[in-house]
């Protein structure tokens, strides 16, 4: 055969070995020995083939060659794994050693077995240390080094200044205050008067349009932080404290209103409700202080 042949060959050989690895779980060991015996025999006469043309000199050949023995190899210890022949037989160790002793009695047959079992204990397994034998000394003392204590620089402090939030914290704690005058005197008069309060009356001062400015804007705060409720009371806009249940129903959704204010509605207001003094007393000098 040539080269091309002989790597065909190979192929087949090597689907032959895959099917008996199939075939391991189910077929007999003995067979499957056979088979793996069969493949050998046959790899062995394509080599021979190939020795004998090509002087065995393609690589490839080479290559197949040791995977079909490989496979083989492989196929034989799977065998062998399934097979209940290759578990330890006490009766094939019995034949052995009677083989070995004999039936003679006496001390001449056991002399036998005991030579055979010192000629095997005699197989050392372990090698002799070329370095001998260590002496052993205690570990080297490891140096602390000394650290040098790093004498304290005192720093000089500037001028003591007063901090801005001081001042911050002021002005807002003084318009808290005026914020909880103007609620308490809105409460008053809800109090007086048994109902709501019209909001422009509330607001406006008929001596000062910007006083009138300012009241809405601390009302706004009231409103924004839900102390105060705007309502429609027979179609005039109205504001009054807001009650506790109101206060624990309220949620968190913001609300806006929009409200526009001139000078034409400031001097329509006083007309209306008749103004000759405002309703709510603040004291502008304290709120001129607290801004300054």
């Amino acid at each position: 055969m040539d080269a091309e042949a002989r790597k065909k060959r190979y192929q087949e050989l090597m689907d032959q070995g895959h099917d008996l690895a199939l075939r391991t779980q189910i077929d007999n060991a003995v067979d499957i020995f056979q088979g793996v015996s069969s493949i050998l025999m046959q790899t062995n006469k394509v080599m021979m083939q190939g020795i004998q043309s090509d002087t065995a000199e393609n690589a490839t050949e080479v290559c197949i060659n040791v995977q079909i023995v490989k496979m083989s190899h492989d196929l034989v210890g799977a065998a062998l794994q399934r097979s209940e022949n290759s578990q330890f037989c006490d009766e094939e160790l019995t034949t052995a050693i009677m083989a070995l002793v004999g039936n003679a009695e006496g001390q001449k047959g056991w002399d036998a077995f005991g030579k055979a079992g010192i000629t095997a204990f005699r197989m050392s397994k372990h090698s002799p240390c070329l370095y001998g034998t260590f002496e052993h000394l205690p570990p080297a003392p490891v140096e602390k080094p000394v650290k040098e204590r790093r004498r304290r620089q005192r720093q000089e402090l500037g001028e003591a200044r007063k901090p801005e939030i001081v001042k911050r914290l002021n002005q807002e704690e003084a318009d808290a205050r005026k914020l909880q005058d103007v609620m308490e005197q809105l409460k008053s008069i809800c109090v007086e008067r048994g109902t709501s309060v019209p909001y422009f009356e509330l607001i406006t001062d008929p001596t000062d349009y910007m006083s009138t400015v300012d009241n809405a804007f601390r009302i706004s705060f009231l409103i924004r932080d839900g102390a105060v409720v705007l309502e429609m009371v027979n179609g005039v806009l109205c504001a009054r404290p807001t009650s506790e249940g109101e206060k624990r129903s309220s949620n968190d959704d913001n609300v806006q209103a929009m409200l526009s204010f001139n000078c034409a509605q400031w001097k329509d207001s006083i007309k209306r409700f008749r103004l000759q003094r405002p309703l709510l007393s603040v004291d502008r000098e304290i709120v001129e202080r607290s801004q300054q």
